[in-house]
């Protein structure tokens, strides 16, 4: 069975006859271009010549990645003309613009003490909610404990975004910040041991219990990191 590209949009029919007119951009059938079977001893020559190499061009506004020699003259699925597409290059991607670490450095000193203040608000909010969530369902409010959940999730990514654009706790540096919490867990784990041992010497059993078990957790957060270091950025 014969095919055919349109050379406007991109369709593809499929039959030995074409149809009056593309049925995706309304072009007549003089927009289409036969598409030569890769096993014919005469794709392979064109091939070979470079006559058949397809490029890839991709549709800025909505994404559409289109095959041919040159980019069709609107993209069939947003309609954008021909100017809005990209040719896309092997290689290493170049991406328009992306988030960085530490933005913040260096500007207005009030600024910064304004980010540093969120950043603490926004994490004492996570944990907050969270033992709130806790509370509601203890009084048996589980939809209100779902909400606060949603709710600590959300003040978590505001937290994150402080980070980022301070750039204190968090490096544009994954080995580093594996390296760094792996330390950081090592010796929170071994503080709440200390706090734990404290509150059973003074009776304090849900005290030391609660934090006995938290030392158990950076124990294996600990772990988790050392881990991942070890697996990805061990030197040979």
């Amino acid at each position: 069975m014969t095919k055919w590209r349109c050379k406007a949009c991109g369709y593809v029919h499929r039959g030995e006859a074409l149809p009056p007119v593309c049925p995706l951009c309304a072009l007549d059938n003089s927009a289409f271009e036969e598409i030569l079977p890769k096993s014919s001893k005469e794709n392979k020559s064109k091939m070979k010549e470079g006559k058949l190499t397809m490029k890839k061009f991709v549709c800025s506004v909505c994404g559409h990645m289109y095959e041919g020699n040159e980019a069709p003259e609107n993209c069939p699925l947003c309609q954008a003309p021909k100017d809005k597409f990209n040719e896309k290059q092997e290689g290493t991607l170049q991406w328009a613009d992306e988030h960085k670490i530490g933005v913040a450095q260096g500007i207005d000193s009030e600024i910064i003490e304004g980010l540093k203040a969120n950043f603490v608000g926004e994490c004492t909010e996570v944990g907050m909610y969270l033992a709130m969530s806790r509370q509601a369902d203890r009084e048996g409010f589980p939809e209100i404990a779902e909400a606060y959940k949603r709710i600590a999730f959300e003040e978590a990514e505001h937290a994150a975004k402080f980070a980022e654009l301070l750039g204190e706790v968090v490096h544009a540096d994954t080995k580093k910040n594996l390296e760094l919490r792996v330390a950081a867990e090592f010796g929170a784990c071994q503080g709440k041991k200390d706090i734990a041992t404290k509150a059973k010497q003074l009776n304090y059993d849900a005290i030391h219990d609660t934090v006995h078990e938290m030392c158990k957790d950076e124990a294996r957060h600990g772990k988790v990191f050392k881990g991942l270091l070890d697996r990805y950025f061990k030197q040979n």
